[in-house]
């Protein structure tokens, strides 16, 4: 009987765990990249039609204690466009979230975030933000429903603008929020079929014992 116990409580933990998952399926904050200037080593990431920098920890940091982040607009006068890796996405809802922050040098910037596939970038949304110097980091959304299933799901960014001072970026999230169609049972239900599965077992073994 201890032993049911113990394997009754063990799937009780695992409910527990499996329903606090957070449903996250691509995450960035650029922590593992390099400091540099004119930047595009990411691992997660593409640059093209211009550059962008990774700053922070104590290089040209703007915002310390927020790690490393990413200027929009590099160092050679020409705003890179800053594209995600290709995403498998199933077919479901899904929140991107995203930190923006103002240049802090004096000037208002603005930034374009799209959502899509390499062929179309806007297939799935498009938020433009526009930004005060002054600005600190602020969490942005782009709430995208009842996506069909993709393997070249992407995100970008691109700062207007070519005067190598951009809004700032970091820890870029994609949650996954319902699956389509997916019936996902109640932790209680879970649970009581646990502890009734328990009992006729515990039953069982006391007729035997009879």
């Amino acid at each position: 009987m201890r032993r049911l116990t113990s394997m009754i409580l063990g799937l009780c933990l695992g409910v527990s765990v499996g329903t606090a998952n957070s449903g996250v399926i691509f995450s960035d904050d650029f922590d593992s990249e390099k400091k540099a200037l004119n930047y595009n080593s990411f691992a997660n990431w593409s640059v093209k039609s211009g550059t962008v920098d990774v700053i922070g920890n104590g290089f040209f940091d703007f915002l310390p204690g927020n790690g490393l982040y990413v200027d929009l607009d590099g160092s050679t006068g020409n705003a890179g466009i800053l594209t995600s890796r290709a995403i498998a996405v199933n077919a479901g809802s899904y929140l991107l979230s995203f930190d923006l922050a103002g240049s802090r040098r004096g000037s208002t910037e603005t930034t374009t975030v799209r959502v899509g596939s390499s062929a179309n970038p806007t297939l799935f949304g498009s938020l433009v933000v526009t930004l005060p110097s002054n600005q600190a980091f602020t969490t942005y959304s782009i709430s995208l429903d009842e996506l069909p299933t993709s393997s070249d799901f992407r995100i970008q960014f691109e700062n207007t603008g070519g005067d190598n001072i951009g809004i700032l970026l970091d820890r870029v999230v994609l949650d996954h929020i319902v699956p389509q169609g997916a019936a996902v049972p109640e932790p209680s239900s879970i649970l009581l079929g646990i502890s009734t599965a328990g009992l006729s077992v515990a039953a069982a073994r006391r007729r035997r014992a009879s």
